[in-house]
C-alpha cells in the first residue's frame, strides 16, 4: 500500500515541467492525475488580475462556480469543499493559478493532500517558467512585428530617397547640360563665322565672276573642316546626354580630353589656363557606360571654375593628367583656387553637403561623382589639399581595361 502510494506520488511528480509549453505541460499533468489518483475531474485555469482564464480540463463534464469558490478559497493552501453531496471537490490555489480535481466520496483525502502539498513548490517553478517563455514568445511576436513594420517603413523611406536622388541627379544632368550647351555656342561660334565669310567670300567672287576653280575648292574644304568640327561637338554632347545603361570601351586619354574641350570655352573666358601637365602615350582603354566619366570630370570642373569665381585669384590655372601607376591608371585634376577648408575635406563627397548657396547647389553633384566612380566604375575618387589649391584624383582598375 505504502508502495504504491509512493509510485503514485513520483508518477504525479514526474509529470511536471515536461514541457515550456503551457497548455503541453498541464495537459500531461492532469492526464497523469486523473489516471493516478482515479479523480473524475481535472481543470486548470490561470489568474491574471483576479481574472480567470480557462486553459485545460479533462474528465466528466462538471458544473461549478468558479467566482464562488475563489470567494471562499485560501490562497497557497488546498481547499476541499462538497460537490453536489456525495463527491469532493478540490480546489489547490496557486499564485498565479489554480486546479479543480472532483473525486468520489471515497476517495482518501489527506493523501490526495499530501501528493498536493508535496507538489506545490515544483508547480509554482513550472508554471512560471511556462508563463515567462510564454510572455517571451509574444514580445519577440511584437518586437519582430516591430522590426517587420520598421523594415516596411525604411524601405520606404529608402525608396523615397532613391527616387529623391534621382530627382536630384537629374536636375545636376540638366544645369550641367545647361553650361554644356553655354560652352557649345562658344565652340560654335568661330567655325560658324569661318564658314560664313568663306561663303560671303565665295558669293562675292561669283557675283564678280572672279571665282577660280582652286578658290571654290579652297573654300569648299575649309567649309567641310569646320563642318566636321561643328559635327564633332555634337557628337561629344550626344554621348554626354545619352541615357543607356550600355557599356562600351572607350578611349580614356580621348574621353579627358573631350571634357576639356567642352569646358575650355568658359575657361578662357574666365581666364583660367588649362595645362596639360601629362598624358600616358599607350592607349589606355576602358569599358564603360557612355557619359558617365565625362559627368565626372566635367562636375569636378565645374567646381573649379565655381572656386576661382569666389576666390580673388590672379594668373589662375587648371592642369590635369593621366598616366598608367601598375595595375590602375590615375586621372588627377588640380588647380590653384585656394583649396577646401580642412573642417570639412572629409564631407564634400557626402549627400547634400555644400559649401555654395542653396540656390546654387544642391551637395549632390560630387556624392554622384564619388557614386559612379566607386560603384559604377569600381575604382577610387578623393581630395587633397596643395599648397595653392585643390587636387582630384581618380584612380580606375587597370585589369579592367582591354586593348
Amino acid at each position: 500500500m505504502i508502495l504504491n502510494k509512493l509510485s503514485i506520488s513520483y508518477k504525479c511528480q514526474s509529470s511536471i515541467g515536461n514541457s515550456l509549453k503551457l497548455d503541453e505541460m498541464i495537459k500531461e499533468v492532469l492526464i497523469t492525475f486523473l489516471e493516478e489518483t482515479d479523480a473524475m475531474h481535472g481543470s486548470f485555469y490561470l489568474l491574471t488580475n483576479e481574472l480567470c482564464e480557462y486553459v485545460y480540463s479533462i474528465g466528466k463534464k462538471v458544473d461549478y462556480d468558479i467566482e464562488e469558490l475563489l470567494k471562499k478559497s485560501t490562497k497557497n493552501k488546498i481547499n476541499i469543499f462538497k460537490y453536489k453531496k456525495c463527491l469532493n471537490l478540490i480546489f489547490y490555489r496557486l499564485e498565479k493559478s489554480f486546479f479543480i480535481f472532483i473525486y468520489d466520496e471515497n476517495i482518501d483525502v489527506n493523501f490526495i493532500k499530501l501528493i498536493f502539498e508535496s507538489l506545490r513548490k515544483r508547480l509554482d517553478i513550472s508554471i512560471n517558467s511556462c508563463l515567462n517563455v510564454k510572455d517571451l514568445e509574444e514580445k519577440n511576436l511584437q518586437l519582430n512585428n516591430l522590426t517587420s513594420n520598421l523594415q516596411i517603413e525604411i524601405n520606404k523611406a529608402v525608396q523615397l530617397n532613391k527616387e529623391k536622388d534621382k530627382q536630384l541627379f537629374e536636375q545636376i544632368k540638366m544645369a550641367q547640360m545647361g553650361e554644356l550647351i553655354g560652352n557649345i555656342a562658344h565652340q560654335w561660334r568661330q567655325p560658324l563665322s569661318i564658314i560664313s565669310t568663306i561663303a560671303s567670300g565665295a558669293k562675292l567672287k561669283k557675283e564678280m565672276n572672279s571665282l577660280e576653280d582652286n578658290d571654290f575648292y579652297e573654300y569648299m574644304n575649309k567649309i567641310v573642316d569646320n563642318t566636321y568640327l561643328l559635327s564633332a561637338t555634337i557628337d561629344e554632347f550626344r554621348d554626354y546626354i545619352k541615357d543607356s545603361h550600355e557599356e562600351k570601351e572607350i578611349l580614356i586619354q580621348e574621353r579627358v580630353r573631350m571634357a576639356i574641350k567642352i569646358i575650355e570655352p568658359s575657361f578662357i573666358m574666365d581666364k583660367i589656363e588649362i595645362i596639360e601637365e601629362y598624358m600616358e602615350k599607350e592607349a589606355i582603354y576602358f569599358r564603360l557606360i557612355s557619359g558617365e566619366l565625362l559627368q565626372v570630370l566635367i562636375q569636378i570642373l565645374n567646381n573649379t571654375k565655381d572656386a576661382f569665381s569666389e576666390n580673388n585669384i590672379e594668373n589662375k590655372w587648371f592642369k590635369y593628367s593621366v598616366k598608367k601607376d601598375g595595375d590602375k591608371f590615375i586621372i588627377s585634376l588640380e588647380d590653384n583656387a585656394g583649396g577646401i577648408e580642412f573642417g570639412i575635406m572629409d564631407k564634400i563627397f557626402n549627400p547634400y553637403f555644400t559649401t555654395k548657396h542653396q540656390k546654387q547647389g544642391t551637395g549632390m553633384g560630387l556624392y554622384n561623382c564619388y557614386n559612379i566612380v566607386t560603384k559604377h566604375l569600381r575604382g577610387k575618387i578623393y581630395a587633397t589639399n596643395t599648397s595653392v589649391g585643390v587636387k582630384f584624383t581618380i584612380e580606375l582598375p587597370y585589369n579592367k581595361l582591354t586593348a
